[in-house]
């Protein structure tokens, strides 16, 4: 019996690994070198506030996001090497639709998640690490990119998982 589900576990992995590849492919693409010159593009607009060792927001969150921001920055700990800044799902739906002249979608006016954290070092954002932090149905999970290619994808099974995870990602990718 373990060893059936063992063989299962590996088959479902291998799946996943290459519907992985066969959606971004392996290397480097137009589609994640977008997302990466997006996100490069961002944390360079907020260069004169992010500061290493540090995760920064925006300064007008409602009650709730002032809330999960406090939480993640009682529980993540950053190390010297990289900076973070929060995203909460407003400022995010602001930069994907609003800003672009965009309805916001009604599936997204119950935000699915918490947020998103990047992390980066301060002087170079070559390596990105995005932290969404989703609600179930939907997966907690962490891609980290380097120069328009996705490096490695982390998922977890709760956001609690998930934050206690983050000092080690940050730690591997970004020393």
């Amino acid at each position: 019996m373990k060893l059936q589900m063992a063989e299962k576990w590996k088959n479902n992995q291998s799946s996943v690994a290459e519907t992985i590849s066969h959606r971004t492919g392996v290397g480097q693409n137009e589609l994640l070198g977008g997302w990466h010159a997006l996100l490069s593009d961002l944390l360079n607009s907020m260069r004169s506030y992010l500061m290493p060792a540090q995760i920064i927001t925006f300064q007008h969150l409602s009650p709730q996001e002032k809330q999960q921001f406090q939480h993640i920055f009682n529980r993540v700990h950053v190390p010297d090497s990289a900076c973070g800044v929060y995203l909460p799902s407003s400022v995010r739906n602001q930069l994907m639709y609003s800003n672009q002249g965009l309805e916001i979608p009604v599936q997204e006016s119950t935000p699915r998640d918490d947020g998103v954290l990047l992390f980066s070092r301060l002087s170079s954002h070559s390596i990105i690490i995005n932290v969404l932090l989703a609600h179930p149905p939907y997966t907690p999970a962490v891609d980290v990119y380097e120069e328009g290619a996705l490096l490695a994808g982390y998922v977890y099974g709760s956001l609690d998982e998930c934050l206690a995870a983050i000092e080690g990602v940050v730690q591997t990718h970004l020393r």
